[in-house]
């Protein structure tokens, strides 16, 4: 170590923390000894006070009671006539106070409330003392310690009660002049006539209290710095010393040098220096500190063999670590050639399925020309145009899957986008009306469409919305019992989500026209929603989770009646979602479904709206 370490460890280590911890200690003890030193003496010196005012009240009183019991023979003469000295008790008491005051510190007074002379008038004292004596008969005396001129002073005051002798001269009746001319006072026997007051001072008091409480706290002072030097060695002694080995020992550890010294002598009396024994304290039995040096030396003991064979345990987790990075690096070759290897059949199958489907689209579309022709051939048989019908209806299924099925070929390799031209709903709704009317027709399904006459034009892929209605009205239908009915409708809801116009505003009679027109106020933001609903099968509710998933049926089991491919409403969803729209579907099992889908309106510019007509199906 350095100097200025140790120098700080010094300072501020436990040995300084301690020494600041017994410090404060010694002084808060002192305080509350010295406090209460002062407490004790000075309500001691208190009660002497007291006890020498009641006594000189004693005295004072008997020279009073003395005086007036003497009366007659003070004031007969010699030849035994009566002749008044003016000698009565207070007069005899007065002057004797004023002898004792002029001697000595003490002050002796008589006193009441009403004076006849001022000098005898009741200081704040001594009217707080009358009163109370009046308030309070049995009330023996009043006193307290006070500041007087700068000085501590004890006040006591005992009450003067009235006697038979007192009212010679204070008496009844009220204002008669007395034997000395004063004017009577009225008083009775047993009233508060005056008070006796004694002051004394307190100084003696005071320096008798200072030289005691100092006395006592030299000693205790003495007793307390001797009792914690003794703790303070101990503690030094048998805690910090031994923790100081070990922080020594643990930087020789931490440094790689396991050669420290413990000093801590063994039961042999040997010196440790980090051997296997199990150290013993000064005293001869272990304790906290010799156990924990012990459990040390043993971790020190396992840390060196570790360290001396920890190089060869580098070498062999080195080995483990290559060993395992070659097979890392062999596993993401072969995972490399596993992923490579699918994503080729992955876009080998979606450029299949893309060939597929436009191969299988060109005769589909030659086979629905040809049926319609037939179809409108007056002259073919019942039988023949049945089949006819059924090849139309059937070619017709088949073309929406196999367009299904490009779709999602397209969508699976992000090739799917947007074409945005001017929609017309009431022409879209028409041509999908007219597309799948035969297949509700063969199931004697009522297919009517309707568009609300505030449906304005908007920007949409025409193509892909078709794809749209055309899943879900086809949907619709495979899942309708005969005689059943379908309902597509098309309304619009502003930006500050106005009330749907209903589903069947606009629409025809039984023959399912679509009637209704653009608005001719374009709105600047809102909804366009179209609704497909039936009153087919219904969805279970713990299956309308999975509907727009791709290959997954309602009912969908190993003998469910309605077969299908389940891409209908994946493509649905996929291409809602492009246009930036959502698709719900509500649904109750045998009281049929509705399916929502809800698309951003988009307004058609001016430039666009010229062309309006003629991009429009």
């Amino acid at each position: 170590m350095s100097g200025t370490p140790r120098k700080r460890s010094f300072r501020f280590g436990i040995r300084f923390k301690i020494a600041v911890f017994i410090g404060v200690i010694m002084i808060a003890l002192m305080a509350v000894d010295i406090a209460w030193n002062l407490s004790l003496q000075t309500a001691q010196a208190e009660s002497e006070a007291r006890e020498k005012a009641e006594v000189l009240a004693a005295e004072m009183r008997a020279a009073w009671d003395f005086v007036d019991m003497n009366q007659e023979v003070i004031n007969r003469a010699e030849d035994g006539t009566f002749r008044t000295k003016h000698l009565v008790c207070v007069v005899a008491a007065k002057s004797i106070s004023m002898l004792f005051t002029t001697e000595t510190d003490y002050v002796i007074r008589f006193t009441n409330d009403t004076p006849r002379q001022a000098a005898n008038a009741p200081d704040a004292f001594e009217q707080e003392a009358l009163a109370a004596f009046n308030a309070d008969g049995d009330l023996k005396s009043f006193s307290r310690v006070e500041e007087a001129d700068g000085e501590r002073v004890f006040r006591y005051t005992e009450p003067l009660y009235v006697t038979e002798s007192c009212l010679e001269c204070h008496g009844e009746p009220v204002g008669e002049p007395d034997q000395y001319g004063y004017a009577k006072e009225g008083m009775r026997v047993g009233t508060v006539g005056g008070a006796m007051s004694i002051t004394e001072p307190m100084d003696i008091y005071a320096d008798g209290i200072r030289d005691s409480v100092m006395q006592q706290v030299i000693m205790v002072l003495l007793v307390m710095v001797a009792a914690f030097a003794a703790v303070y060695f101990v503690v030094s002694r048998l805690v910090l010393r031994p923790i100081d080995d070990l922080r020594t020992a643990a930087k020789s550890v931490g440094e790689g040098d396991f050669g420290y010294t413990l000093a801590v002598p063994d039961p042999c009396g040997r010196t440790g220096t980090g051997a296997a024994h199990r150290p013993r304290s000064p005293l001869g039995a272990p304790d906290e500190l010799t156990e924990l040096t012990g459990e040390f030396d043993r971790m020190a003991r396992d840390l060196q063999a570790l360290y001396e064979d920890l190089e060869g345990q580098v070498r062999e987790k080195t080995d483990d670590l290559m060993v395992l990075n070659d097979l890392l690096n062999y596993q993401k070759r072969e995972l490399k050639v596993a992923l490579d290897r699918l994503g080729e059949e992955v876009a080998y199958k979606n450029e299949f399925f893309a060939i597929v489907s436009h191969e299988l689209r060109t005769p589909l579309t030659s086979i629905l020309a040809y049926a319609r022709i037939l179809n409108d051939d007056d002259s073919l048989a019942p039988k023949t145009r049945d089949a006819v019908a059924e090849i139309e209806s059937n070619a017709t299924l088949l073309l929406n899957m196999v367009n299904n099925i490009l779709v999602i070929s397209k969508h699976a390799a992000q090739k799917d986008e947007l074409l945005p031209e001017p929609v017309d709903f009431v022409d879209l709704a028409q041509f999908v009306r007219k597309a799948l009317a035969p297949i509700a027709a063969g199931k004697d399904v009522e297919l009517t469409c309707s568009v609300a006459p505030d449906v304005p034009l908007s920007m949409a892929d025409w193509e892909k919305l078709r794809r749209i209605l055309e899943n879900l009205v086809d949907n619709a239908v495979k899942y309708t019992h005969r005689g059943g009915f379908v309902k597509l409708a098309i309304t619009f809801e502003d930006g500050e989500g106005g009330d749907d116009t209903g589903a069947g505003a606009g629409a025809a009679g039984a023959g399912g026209e679509a009637t209704g027109e653009a608005g001719t106020q374009e709105p600047s933001a809102g909804t366009i929603v179209m609704t497909v609903t039936d009153d087919g099968m219904g969805i279970a509710p713990d299956e309308l989770d999975q509907v727009f998933e791709l290959y997954k049926q309602a009912g969908q089991s190993a003998n469910r009646r309605y077969r299908g491919t389940g891409l209908g409403l994946a493509v649905v969803r996929d291409l809602t979602e492009l246009h930036g729209g959502t698709v719900s579907v509500e649904s109750r099992v045998k009281e049929g479904s509705t399916f929502t889908v809800r698309i951003p309106y988009v307004p058609v510019f001016e430039e666009e709206d010229e062309d309006g007509e003629d991009s429009a199906r």
